[in-house]
């Protein structure tokens, strides 16, 4: 899985939109006096002793657009989809600092990775074939590299530390897996409706799974023993075949009638709460933004909707991404092509808490929706990349590091940062916290 945080689509400034209020913390020329203090900090050592005052990053290969991970002392770098092995594309591990080969993995022929991802103790790595065919989960031992256990299907973490498998399929067909996280062994298995399954998450992962039929018929399930819990109904799905919406957000169940508006529903009694008007012809979706709801469209900008009423909590245009993080949001502006202008966002009001600067975010998303490591990269004259922290509830952006040349992507692995060159090739900078 790429870390690179997709936070929308740029798209240019309202004419009208009103200047953010200046943070409360902290001064706003505090982040540029900080950035321009390090490039002269850096400037003054090349001059006075040359390249020897910073270690030599380890060179680590990686195609263009490799997706990476470091974990248990391990970087993970996975093939790009134009590199071909023989016997099909791989997955290879470097120790951390030093970055000498650890092991290598081969999928099997004409598989390529879609994700790799820590979870259950080992390393999570999704592939498909590149034509047709079901997604496969291989979980390994980050160490060492050998398998755990294989299973068909995109695997899902839940809060109770097990996996769930899903393998949907045309018709009704499909199925989700429990699996054993330590022997593969499959523990329960349920038939999955053409309309899907949605997941009731809470921070650790997944708690419930929600299944809706076209009919409207709605069956809860508890996401770790698979006991159904409750069951109820719906609106029916206007043709007959699948709901345009039935999605989870938050404790609400989310439902179109066809007729040009949502109904929210409580998973805890499956009733009926409040309805909001949609436009048929607009793309629009709905995420969970740290305890309301945000209604987004492809144009830009977001409602926030209160949970309980589904009445406008507040609205903003200028904003083209949002995300939940450590009880804040981290809301993005159009900025300077992939750089974005970063704030940090009280949920329930909208009102601005901090100004982050702009930057081009990248981290995980750990698959309970929260995000993890984020780190801020800005590109600054003469060839150099500057790599900060983005705390998002302090609202503050802390300078981790100041690296010669242009990078894609980064990863902070403790007492190194990983990055990724646009060209390709992974650098392993020895820089403690």
């Amino acid at each position: 899985m790429s870390p690179v945080i997709e936070l929308g689509e740029l798209r240019p400034a309202e004419d009208g939109d009103e200047p953010l209020p200046a943070p409360p913390r902290r001064p706003p020329g505090r982040t540029v006096r900080a950035v321009a203090l390090a490039c002269l900090v850096l400037l003054s050592m090349a001059g006075a002793a040359g390249p020897a005052q910073r270690p030599a990053p380890i060179r680590v290969p990686a195609p263009q657009g490799a997706a990476f991970v470091a974990l248990a002392g391990r970087l993970v770098v996975a093939d790009g989809p134009g590199a071909v092995h023989r016997g099909g594309r791989e997955v290879t591990a470097y120790r951390l600092p030093g970055g000498e080969p650890a092991w290598r993995f081969t999928l099997p022929a004409g598989d390529q990775v879609l994700g790799l991802a820590g979870a259950v103790g080992g390393l999570l790595v999704t592939s498909s074939p590149t034509g047709v065919g079901d997604t496969l989960s291989t979980l390994l031992d980050p160490v060492t590299g050998a398998v755990r256990w294989r299973q068909t299907g995109y695997p899902v973490a839940t809060a109770a530390g097990g996996v769930l498998v899903e393998n949907p399929r045309p018709g009704g067909t499909g199925s989700v897996r429990a699996v054993d996280p330590v022997s593969g062994a499959v523990r329960w298995t349920l038939s999955v409706p053409a309309q899907g399954v949605a997941y009731r998450r809470d921070a650790r992962g997944v708690t419930q799974l929600v299944l809706v039929e076209p009919d409207g018929r709605v069956v809860v399930h508890d996401a770790d023993s698979g006991a159904r819990v409750r069951d109820g109904r719906v609106a029916s799905a206007p043709d007959g075949v699948a709901h345009r919406y039935a999605q989870v957000v938050g404790g609400l169940l989310l439902v179109d009638d066809g007729a040009g508006a949502v109904t929210a529903y409580g998973l805890d009694r499956l009733d009926r709460l409040w309805t909001v008007p949609v436009d048929p012809r607009a793309v629009i979706w709905f995420t969970d933004c740290a305890g309301v709801i945000c209604q987004r469209d492809q144009v830009g900008g977001a409602k926030a909707l209160d949970p309980a009423t589904g009445r406008p909590a507040w609205a903003q245009e200028r904003w083209i991404g949002l995300a939940p993080v450590g009880g804040r949001l981290i809301a993005a502006a159009s900025g300077d092509g992939p750089e974005l202008d970063l704030s940090t966002l009280d949920p329930a009001t909208g009102r601005v808490l901090g100004r982050l600067g702009r930057w081009r975010a990248t981290g995980r998303d750990d698959g309970s929706g929260t995000l993890r490591g984020l780190l801020g990269l800005r590109h600054l004259a003469g060839d150099w990349t500057l790599v900060a922290v983005l705390d998002v509830p302090a609202g503050e952006a802390r300078t981790r590091a100041v690296l010669p040349g242009s990078w894609d992507e980064c990863a902070d692995a403790g007492e190194a940062l990983v990055c990724l060159r646009p060209a390709g090739g992974l650098a392993v900078w020895p820089i403690a916290r």
